[in-house]
């Protein structure tokens, strides 16, 4: 049977398509992370959150060139937290996290209560925009910059306060296989998302052009999907052991939206 690939419904991981021979999974992050933790999945682009929390049974793709996967080493533009406040007065406050979110919420979580010391704010899954604040990911935050929403006047570029905290990148998905997979075919799929992810970083300016719309113009968009690493380096290899460290240390790795509520 060919190998089952999770692969992210979102356009910053459009350079790495398509994979021919291979049966692709696109959903959100969250549903990914869901088929990870019972090993349905051969291999996938894993949230970094869904790769902590399953590095028992997964473990990072890359090449001689580095690791594959999803960063970047200034602002995301679509990992927002709106606000109708300034963040550190959200003590207290409700904050409405996505449903999609695997990686992003743990970000937040430490943003939030470890950098700026707010206390007790309370994350609800699901977002309805009438609450303090709300946590919006991938297309839909794209969306969201294309077309702010004036309720919520305040808005913060996750991963550009995480380079402001750490000074590192952040990582958001790491390319990953089972480790029960035999050596040739992790190394198929290490040649197949190498192949692909060449062919992807040519076609920036065309698949910008293929999605223009309400997600931005062609090039916004362009500039948008050139933001990100998709091979990592020493930089990138850093900030996912930051983010590991910090995640385990205040025991969020089995956070996730569907266990959030009371202050959870």
């Amino acid at each position: 049977m060919r190998l089952l690939l999770g692969q992210l419904a979102y356009l910053n991981t459009q350079p790495f398509e398509p994979f021919p021979g291979l049966r692709v999974f696109r959903a959100s992050p969250s549903e990914i992370g869901r088929l990870a933790a019972t090993s349905e999945l051969d291999a996938g682009l894993l949230s970094a959150g869904d790769l902590i929390r399953n590095e028992e049974r997964y473990s990072p793709l890359g090449d001689a060139h580095g690791t594959f996967g999803i960063a970047c080493r200034k602002q995301a533009g679509s990992v927002f937290l709106l606000s109708r406040r300034p963040a550190e007065q959200l003590g207290g406050r409700i904050v409405e996290i996505t449903r999609e979110t695997s990686t992003s919420v743990l970000l937040l979580r430490l943003w939030l209560e470890q950098r700026l010391g707010i206390e007790r704010p309370e994350y609800r899954s699901g977002v309805t925009r009438e609450h303090e604040a709300v946590l919006l990911i991938g297309d839909e935050a794209l969306r969201e910059r294309e077309r702010p929403d004036p309720r919520f006047p305040y808005r913060f570029d996750l991963a550009a306060r995480w380079k402001d905290w750490t000074g590192l990148p952040f990582v958001f998905a790491i390319w990953s296989a089972r480790r029960s997979l035999t050596s040739a075919k992790r190394s198929g799929l290490e040649e197949t998302i190498a192949a692909s992810l060449e062919r992807g970083i040519e076609r920036i300016p065309e698949i910008a052009e293929e999605v223009a719309g309400p997600l931005g113009d062609g090039p916004t968009i362009t500039r948008y999907l050139q933001d990100f690493t998709y091979r990592f380096d020493e930089p990138e290899r850093r900030g996912f052991e930051a983010f590991r460290r910090l995640v385990r240390e205040r025991n969020l790795v089995s956070s996730s939206p569907a266990m959030l509520g009371n202050g959870a």
